[in-house]
C-alpha cells in the first residue's frame, strides 16, 4: 500500500511579538502549534464596528461593550475610537493611567479649577473619600488608580465630548462598582457627554443602564436592559449603628446627647444588606451666634432661662451624617436628611457642616444655608499669624516657638473654644493645638436651618 500524502500542509499560526524571544517562549508556543516570531513593530489590533453599530453608538449617550475576557472588547474600543475620530468633530478622551509612578503630586492637585469642582468630579468617579485626596498615585490601589484616571479624564471633558473607559469598574468590589456605575451614568447624562465603557462583568449592564450594549460574546447589540436597583431603606436605628460607622467621620469627638438615630441600609447581590449610612440627631448647644439670623428673637431673648427652655423644647440639631464610602454618590446623605425633616422631633432643626461648601448635601435636602463668618476670637488668631508673615497652612506644620505671639494667641483661642481648660500648658500640647486651629480656620463651615411648616412634632 502506498503512503497517503496530504493534499495540503497544516495551516501555520504565527504569533508576532516585539518581545525578545527566549528558547523557553518558543518551546511554550510550539507545543500548541504556534510559531512565535520577533518583530520590530507591533501593530495594535482594532475591531472596527460596521456602519450600523457606529450610527447606534453616535446616537447613544452611554454605550457598554461587554463580553468575556479575551472576547475582543479592547480591540472594539480601539476600532470605535478610530472610527469616531474620523467621523465625529467631538473631542475624544481616553481614561488610562499613563502617568509616571514617581509623580508625587496629591490626587486633588491632579485636577484644576475650584475645590468644589474637583471634589465633585472625584466623587462622580467613585473617589468621595477625603483620606485619598492628599495621596499621590503610587500610594493608591489598582482600583483607585483606575478611578483616578477616569476622574482626570472626566474633569477635562466638556459637553458633547466623548469619554472612553476600558475595564470600567473591573478592579472594584461589586458594592462599590454599583455606586460608580450610578454616579457615572448620572454624570454623563447631566453633562451631555457620550460615555463608551467596556467591562467583562456581566452585572455592569444592569447597573450602568446603557442606551446600547455591544456584546462581544456573540457579536450582537441590544437596547437598554432594566435597571437592577439596589433598594435603600431608611428607618429608625440605634446609637450602635452610629458606632459602626463612627470611624469614618473626621471629627473624633462623640456627638452631643443624641435623641434620634436614622439608618440607611442597602441590599446588594451576594453581600445582602449593608449599613450604608447613618444620621444622628442631638440636643443643640445653648449658645450659637448665628442662630438669631435663622430665628430672629426666638432663641435670643434677654432671659437665658427662657432661651434654654425654648431651645430644649423646639430645636434639635443634625449632628452627624456618615455614609459608607462604598455607598457615596447615591444620594443617601441627602435622603437621610430629607427623611428626618419629613418627621422632625421639633419644629426647628439646625445643623453645621464644616465642609458644607465642598459637599452641600444638607442644602440639597432642603435646609436653608447660612454662611458663617469668623468670630472675633478667630480673627484675633488670624491677625497674629499674619503679623508673623505666616499663613494658616503654615500653622499645620509650623513649630510654635515658646513665648511667641502665636503661642499666646493659640492658647487664648483654644481656651475660648473650650478645646483646653484654664491654666498653663506644656509645649507639646501647644504644638498639637496648631493643626487643630488651622483645620478649623481653613474650613468654610456653613450653618443650616429648617422649619417644619405643617405643624409640630408628629406622633
Amino acid at each position: 500500500m502506498g503512503m497517503r500524502v496530504p493534499s495540503s500542509l497544516p495551516r501555520q499560526v504565527d504569533v508576532s511579538t516585539p518581545s525578545d524571544l527566549s528558547p523557553t517562549a518558543v518551546v511554550a508556543c510550539a507545543g500548541f502549534g504556534l510559531i512565535a516570531k520577533h518583530t520590530e513593530h507591533h501593530q495594535t489590533k482594532a475591531h472596527y464596528p460596521d456602519t450600523h453599530i457606529l450610527d447606534q453608538i453616535r446616537s447613544s449617550t452611554i454605550t457598554l461593550v461587554t463580553g468575556a475576557s479575551g472576547a475582543g472588547k479592547t480591540c472594539m474600543l480601539r476600532g470605535i475610537h478610530h472610527s469616531l475620530a474620523l467621523k465625529s468633530p467631538a473631542d475624544i478622551h481616553i481614561a488610562q493611567d499613563q502617568h509616571p509612578l514617581d509623580d508625587h503630586r496629591c490626587m486633588i492637585d491632579l485636577l484644576d479649577g475650584p475645590l468644589e469642582s474637583r471634589t465633585t468630579t472625584l466623587a462622580s468617579a467613585g473617589l468621595a473619600e477625603p483620606r485619598l485626596w492628599a495621596l499621590p498615585r503610587p500610594c493608591l490601589s489598582i482600583g483607585e488608580r483606575s478611578r483616578l484616571a477616569l476622574a482626570i479624564t472626566m474633569h477635562h471633558a466638556r459637553p458633547s465630548d466623548i469619554v472612553i473607559a476600558d475595564e470600567f469598574g473591573t478592579p472594584m468590589d461589586r458594592v462599590s462598582a454599583y455606586a460608580l456605575a450610578r454616579t457615572m451614568s448620572r454624570w454623563a447624562r447631566s453633562k451631555g457627554i457620550t460615555l463608551i465603557a467596556a467591562t467583562a462583568h456581566e452585572d455592569m449592564e444592569h447597573m450602568l443602564t446603557p442606551d446600547l450594549t455591544v456584546d462581544m460574546n456573540n457579536q450582537t447589540t441590544r437596547t437598554p436592559s432594566p435597571h437592577n436597583r439596589q433598594p435603600i431603606t431608611i428607618e429608625h436605628g440605634t446609637i450602635s449603628d452610629y458606632r459602626r460607622l463612627a470611624h469614618l467621620h473626621y471629627r473624633g469627638a462623640q456627638p452631643a446627647t443624641h435623641t434620634l438615630v436614622l439608618r440607611a441600609t442597602r441590599t446588594c447581590p451576594i453581600v445582602g444588606e449593608i449599613l450604608a449610612g447613618v444620621l444622628v440627631v442631638s440636643m443643640p448647644t445653648l449658645n450659637s451666634a448665628w442662630r438669631n439670623r435663622a430665628w430672629p428673637g426666638v432663641f435670643s431673648t434677654e432671659s437665658k432661662s427662657l432661651n434654654a427652655k425654648r431651645i430644649n423644647k423646639h430645636l434639635r440639631c443634625i449632628s452627624r451624617v456618615i455614609i459608607d464610602p462604598r455607598s457615596r454618590g447615591l444620594g443617601i446623605a441627602s435622603a437621610l436628611v430629607r427623611a428626618y425633616l419629613e418627621q422632625p422631633q421639633t419644629t426647628a432643626t439646625e445643623s453645621i457642616a464644616a465642609m458644607g461648601s465642598v459637599c452641600p448635601f444638607i442644602e440639597r435636602a432642603g435646609m436653608q444655608r447660612y454662611p458663617l463668618d469668623h468670630t472675633p476670637i478667630d480673627l484675633r488668631l488670624i491677625d497674629a499669624i499674619n503679623a508673623t508673615d505666616h499663613t494658616l497652612v503654615d500653622l499645620i506644620t509650623y513649630p510654635i516657638e515658646q513665648g511667641s505671639l502665636i503661642e499666646r494667641e493659640l492658647i487664648t483661642w483654644s481656651k475660648a473654644r473650650r478645646i483646653i481648660g484654664s491654666g498653663a500648658h506644656d509645649t507639646e500640647t501647644v504644638q498639637r493645638l496648631a493643626p487643630i486651629a488651622a483645620c478649623r480656620l481653613l474650613s468654610k463651615p456653613r450653618a443650616y436651618a429648617h422649619v417644619y411648616r405643617n405643624g409640630e412634632k408628629r406622633e
